[in-house]
């Protein structure tokens, strides 16, 4: 029996080695990336200029594609489709994970489908006025909406997006109503703002903070947890006492299922990459603060985010089993 129970510890071990053993040698052939939104927007190009500077490490090439469309769910549902060899890794980020599969079925669960690399990005949110809007604070906003209920309207794009929570949040914790004003393109709904056919708009630092720049428009508050580098002298919603922030989060997954020793190797190659010069250029250019996060990390923010985005979903009713 002994001699027996020594064979079968001995081939275990042996096994583990020739597990390591066979992928020795990944990658030892391209990579491909899916980006999940369209070519030219911040998932795009921040994955771009990851993947140029990680296929250095991993020394074979790193070829983006763009599978776009509903909101970012069908390139991540490409992914999790996708053979788990570490071939095939993609943009996973937090709206397809933790909005999308309360109000949609989708073919994919957040929980159980992906194996995440990392988080890299951190978008972030906040309402703005005209640089000539009677609203100098957000104080002064909040007061006029006390006084003339329903009046003040917001522009944003898209139902149940954070932009749109932010204001609801806000609006709950003051007992006020204002009126959304949905539009389908965010220059539009900028547009709106600046001409005048709206109060505010609620938008990402990159759709705003060129006009903020050239003195066309001002931020009243960051509804993130941080404050906006770029508009470093405006406070957070929590700095002025609300109990809320609303960020959403750039990030690279895989299929369930590929193994450890590959996705070590991708893991070490992208937080490397996310240190590199040209890569924080870009980021700096398209407005969204690097914000590491490791798997683990990632994976509770997908947690958290899936059951507080639920509870604002079925709020504004749109949850899937209202539609039923």
């Amino acid at each position: 029996m002994k001699g027996k129970s020594f064979l079968v510890i001995l081939v275990a071990i042996l096994s583990l080695g020739l597990t390591d053993f066979a992928w020795a040698d990944y990658p030892d052939r391209p990579i491909t990336l899916i980006a999940n939104y369209s070519a030219g927007g911040g998932a795009d190009l921040s994955s771009r200029a990851l993947a140029k500077k990680a296929e250095k490490i991993l020394g074979q090439p790193i070829m983006v594609v763009n599978k776009v469309g509903a909101a970012g769910t069908i390139g991540v549902a490409a992914l999790a489709a996708s053979k788990a060899d570490g071939y095939m890794i993609g943009v996973t980020t937090y709206g397809p994970l933790t909005m999308s599969p309360h109000m949609v079925d989708l073919p994919y669960n957040p929980f159980k489908d992906f194996e995440y690399i990392m988080g890299y990005g951190r978008y972030m949110y906040g309402p703005c006025v005209r640089s000539d809007s009677q609203f100098n604070t957000l104080k002064d906003l909040i007061q006029y909406a006390k006084d003339n209920p329903g009046k003040v309207k917001f522009s944003h794009v898209g139902l149940a997006t954070p932009n749109h929570f932010g204001m609801v949040y806000l609006a709950k914790a003051e007992g006020i109503k204002w009126e959304p004003v949905i539009f389908k393109e965010t220059p539009a709904a900028v547009a709106a703002c600046l001409g005048g056919h709206v109060d505010l708009v609620s938008q990402n630092p990159g759709d705003v903070v060129s006009y903020i720049k050239a003195g066309r428009l001002r931020l009243l508050v960051s509804f993130s947890d941080i404050r906006w580098e770029w508009v470093p002298d405006v406070p957070t919603a929590r700095e002025l006492g609300y109990k809320f922030d609303v960020t959403s989060w750039l990030a690279l997954g895989a299929p369930r299922g590929v193994p450890k020793p590959i996705m070590d190797k991708l893991r070490d190659a992208f937080k490397k990459a996310i240190d590199d010069p040209e890569f924080l250029e870009v980021m700096k250019r398209i407005y969204i603060p690097v914000a590491y996060r490791s798997a683990e990390e990632y994976q509770k923010l997908v947690e958290t985010g899936y059951k507080e985005n639920e509870a604002m979903i079925l709020e504004l009713g749109l949850h899937k089993s209202q539609k039923k």
